[in-house]
């Protein structure tokens, strides 16, 4: 009998093979519980929004528009004219940014959501110009500003 062993290249690739829970500032995904919490606050996820959130976390930081929601996340091979990526993304956004919590999905109007993995403070309105343009007070990622230029 032949046994085929898998010898991975560097200790990185090994950890990656075993990474079972994703981490984003303080969001945590579990992949093989199937839970997600935000610091000690456990957050309750349909099956769609677990996936969509473990899509988004491993690709922190990234402008994600619809198109490629729909194509990655619902395997849609077309772009319906639907607002269901935006109500799905509501959902998951009420679930991740609680009400006394700094928010961490951002809303690039007409283009798309970012998952940071720094939580933007102050006001939770989300627009593209208060993303590029904080007003006083207000902290914007610099991972985020670089994606929306």
């Amino acid at each position: 009998m032949y046994q085929l062993h898998y010898f991975p290249a560097n200790a990185n690739a090994q950890a990656q093979l075993n990474e079972t829970v994703l981490r984003v500032g303080p969001l945590e995904l579990d992949l093989i519980d199937r839970t997600a919490k935000r610091g000690d606050r456990p957050i309750d996820l349909r099956p769609r929004e677990f996936h969509l959130l473990k899509y988004m976390m491993q690709r922190i930081d990234q402008l994600l528009t619809r198109a490629t929601l729909f194509k990655d996340v619902w395997h849609y091979k077309f772009v319906p004219e639907t607002n269901l990526v935006d109500v799905h993304m509501g959902r998951l956004r009420r679930k991740v940014d609680g009400a006394n919590e700094a928010p961490m999905i951002c809303t690039v109007r007409g283009a798309g959501f970012v998952l940071s993995a720094i939580p933007l403070e102050g006001s939770p309105t989300r627009s593209a110009e208060r993303l590029t343009h904080p007003a006083a007070g207000e902290a914007c990622p610099r991972s985020v500003e670089r994606t929306l230029q």
